[in-house]
Parts: C-alpha cells; structure tokens; sequence
C-alpha cells in the first residue's frame, strides 16, 4: 500500500505522527495510538500533555537527545506521570560542557564519498549504529515493554528519531519504501521544526534555501543507510541480533505492535 503519514495534530508539536496502518511484508498492519514519533515534548500547553496522558495513554517517552539538549530543555512536562528512557545516540556527554569531546568527529566519510549532504549526514547517523547500540537496542525495547503508547523522539524528531523509527520498521518487516516514505516525510515540516528551535533564516533568504536543502530528509539518505547495515551485516536483522536483539525481544516488539 502507499504510505501516507499519520499527522497528529497538537499544538506544542510540529512533527508528531503515528505509525499506525503502515504494513509489513506479511500482510500484518501496525495498531494505531500504539507509537509515535515526534520533536521535543518540552513546550506543550495543558491541553496537549492532557490529550496524551488521557486519551491516549502515554506511558513511555524514549528520549533520544543527549545530555546537555536535556539540560538546556525548559523541563519535561509530566511530572513524572510517563516513564523516561534517556537513550542518547551519542556518546556520554556532561551537560555543563558546551562542546562535547565527539563534537566534529562523528561523522565519517568512506573513501570515495562524495562530500555531499547525503553521504555527510548518512556517514552521521551510521555513527549512531557504532556508537550506540545498547540505546538503539534499548529503545525498541522500551517500546516493546510499554503498558501504554510510547513516543520516539529528540530535538527535530527527524535523524536521530528518523533513524530509530527506520531500524525499528525494518524489524517489523516493513518493506523498504515504506520505510523511507516516513523518514522523507519530515520534509514536510522542516521549516515548522527549524523555526520551533529558533535555527530558521527569514523566507527568501539565501540562509533560509540553505537551511531547508540541510536539513531536510531526503529519502536517498535512509536508503544509503539502510544499504550500508545490509552490506555489512547482511540486514538490519542482522545487526540487532549482532548486538544482543534475542527471539523473545522479537516476539514481544511484534505483540506490542502489529494487528
């Protein structure tokens, strides 16, 4: 089937949809009001954080962002009413630290790759892979173990939240286009994320061109990344099972899930 994007439409939050009715190669359709991805949590009005404790039932936020984005957050707004799995993608940082260690030296290129935004921002999110698979694999489990909904997400909710989400369909055997059709979806809203984290340049300025071709998430990106996985370690099956994914974890993703 076409994947069309599950908008939620909530104020405090710009790029918020849920995964329910993609499919999988069997024919099985992910339950919708199960999973979520979205951007920061950290400015949403009463109404909002109601809506997701109430008819929703949120009882888990995977919390992708590191340290020092958590430290510079205005605070998480459920007092303690959802549990929290901070499971950064980079390595540890201290919060009273403005430029971690890593900064500057987690992307790599591989010989031969052109310098462009594609290969640059893949060569980044493959770091996540190398750097943080107690977090990847930590934050499928979570899913798997929430007695509610759950929601996936950082800063943008769209790379490191846009990564996650693609490791996490591809286990459930969404097919491939699928797959990239949610990542390039955050395109979208690129201009509403950027001007919610105060990086958007005025319209019809050379910075603010720069700034959407950037940030945007083009669906070759993915692609790239989800390539590279499969050529080094067969598939993204094989890279779960590689870092400690069991059969158990499998069944339990899938009864969370899939209808």
């Amino acid at each position: 089937m076409a994947y069309q994007p599950n908008w939620v439409d909530l104020d405090g939050l710009v790029n918020i949809r849920d995964f329910g009715g993609m499919t999988t190669t069997g024919g099985r359709t992910l339950r919708e009001g199960v999973l979520l991805r979205s951007d920061n949590l950290d400015d949403l009005p009463q109404t909002s954080i109601e809506w997701l404790l109430d008819d929703l039932m949120l009882s888990d936020v995977i919390d992708l962002r590191t340290n020092s984005e958590r430290a510079r957050a205005q605070g998480f707004p459920f007092d303690g009413r959802v549990r929290v799995h901070k499971l950064s993608l980079y390595p540890e940082d201290d919060p009273n630290d403005p430029m971690p260690a890593w900064f500057g030296e987690f992307s790599v290129l591989e010989d031969g790759d052109p310098p462009d935004t594609v290969h640059v921002v893949a060569g980044h999110y493959l770091g996540y892979f190398r750097s943080r698979p107690d977090s990847i694999i930590g934050a499928l489990r979570a899913v798997a173990g929430s007695p509610g909904a759950a929601i996936i997400n950082c800063a943008a909710g769209k790379d490191r939240t846009g990564t996650v989400s693609a490791v996490l369909l591809a286990a459930l055997g969404v097919p491939e286009d699928q797959i990239l059709a949610d990542y390039a979806a955050s395109t979208e809203r690129i201009v509403a994320i950027l001007t919610k984290l105060g990086f958007m340049a005025g319209a019809g300025s050379g910075e603010h061109d720069a700034d959407v071709q950037s940030q945007s998430t083009p669906p070759e990106l993915m692609e790239l990344v989800l390539r590279r996985v499969a050529r080094d370690f067969g598939s993204v099956a094989g890279w779960l099972e590689l870092n400690g994914w069991t059969a158990d974890d499998q069944a339990g993703l899938e009864a969370k899930l899939l209808g």
